[in-house]
């Protein structure tokens, strides 16, 4: 749960984040958060004369943590991933925001390409979150790469982000809220705005804040954006136990509002 140490959250001359900040996730279960919550991404391979050529491709993630993607033999990029199979990945949160994009998280993963020769288990799991592949997967010039991870560029926002390792990246665990942490932070900014402001007065260090917005929710905790009179500041605040299910997110976030009210 602690950050390496190139890591910084609200480096680069922002506020540091106000609150339990030891309960935040460090990078590397961040990033696998975030591409086990992608569904797309973009691809970058290398033109036979060197330039890196972008592509919007559909994905998954396998158990390593890596995208797999289905891609035909005529297509640009798989000829020049035959050609030179180093590659990168790109994945970013920029579609849930609603101001600057570039506040949002973002992670490019670097590595080789390489084609799957038993696709069937991965295969299965493909088309059971992208259906609309079905008509054309079976087609003979159509198949399964992935990326194998060597490197990882994360970006948490404004002065939060770091690289790290393939191994560091793959043996880390996705958040058990990431699949629906976008759901349950809408809900909590749009209905519960008054129970933010509870958390953040109470166990996240900002007991004079005008305003707060849940920016993050992971098994660990909840981070807010909190409106001060010396502005804007982040606030992080710790769940009293580590969530494993999914199913967990709902229960933990009342029974810690329960508690605060059962101690006023």
């Amino acid at each position: 749960m602690s950050q390496n140490a190139e890591t910084d959250h609200g480096g680069g001359g922002a506020p540091k984040p106000l609150g339990q900040t030891n309960s935040f996730p460090n990078d590397a279960e961040l990033s696998r958060s975030l591409m086990e919550s992608s569904n797309k991404g973009v691809l970058s391979t290398l033109t036979a004369d060197g330039y890196p050529y972008g592509s919007l491709v559909s994905c998954v993630v396998n158990e390593r943590g890596e995208p797999v993607v289905l891609i035909s033999d005529l297509a640009e990029h798989t000829q020049n991933a035959r050609l030179d199979n180093r590659a990168s990945f790109l994945v970013d949160t920029a579609g849930s925001i609603q101001e600057d994009p570039l506040n949002g998280a973002r992670l490019t993963l670097v590595g080789k390409m390489e084609l799957l020769n038993e696709p069937k288990a991965v295969g299965d799991l493909y088309l059971s979150k992208h259906p609309y592949a079905a008509g054309y997967a079976e087609f003979n010039d159509f198949n399964y790469w992935k990326l194998v991870v060597e490197r990882c560029r994360f970006v948490g926002g404004f002065g939060h982000m770091s690289w790290m390792d393939g191994v560091s990246y793959s043996d880390a665990e996705a958040d058990p809220f990431s699949l629906n942490a976008a759901d349950a932070i809408e809900h909590m900014n749009d209905d519960h705005a008054d129970a933010n402001l509870v958390f953040v007065q109470e166990l996240g260090e900002a007991p004079s804040a005008l305003a707060a917005r849940m920016v993050a929710v992971d098994r660990y905790g909840m981070t807010f954006e909190v409106s001060t009179q010396e502005g804007q500041r982040l606030s992080r605040v710790a769940f009293p136990e580590v969530a494993s299910e999914p199913s967990q997110l709902e229960p933990f976030v009342i029974g810690l509002l329960r508690s605060l009210q059962r101690d006023a």
